[in-house]
């Protein structure tokens, strides 16, 4: 499955937009916030103008054509764990709520980032 997801930052705090869930419910926490900096980051030094938002098009599926793969490392009731695969500056972990259940069907032991627009 493939879906473009537009995250935003807000007063230094990112969240999802990802439809029937609450602000809260869609904020990026523990990594995955850092995670959103560091894309915006390299997104913002393509471009002249600074935004506070990008939309990644993410896949549960190898596409053979992903900018970033991250895979599945712990899994419980509350979330899942990604680290990211390659040689890349996130090397740190980035855990990922259960709203992901509301966009795959679950938490899927691969997730692809196939593209970053802003």
């Amino acid at each position: 499955m493939k879906i473009d997801i537009r995250f935003y930052k807000e007063n230094d705090n990112w969240y999802a937009d990802v439809p029937n869930h609450t602000k809260e419910e869609n904020e990026m926490v523990m990594g995955s916030d850092n995670a959103l900096d560091w894309l915006l980051d390299s997104a913002n030094n393509w471009r002249d103008e600074e935004k506070n938002e990008i939309t990644l098009t993410l896949s549960d599926e190898d596409t053979n054509e992903y900018v970033f793969h991250f895979n599945r490392t712990e899994h419980d009731d509350d979330g899942a764990y990604y680290q990211a695969c390659g040689d890349y500056d996130l090397l740190y972990p980035i855990w990922i709520c259960n709203v992901t259940h509301d966009v795959f069907g679950e938490h899927p032991e691969d997730l692809y980032i196939l593209k970053i627009k802003s």
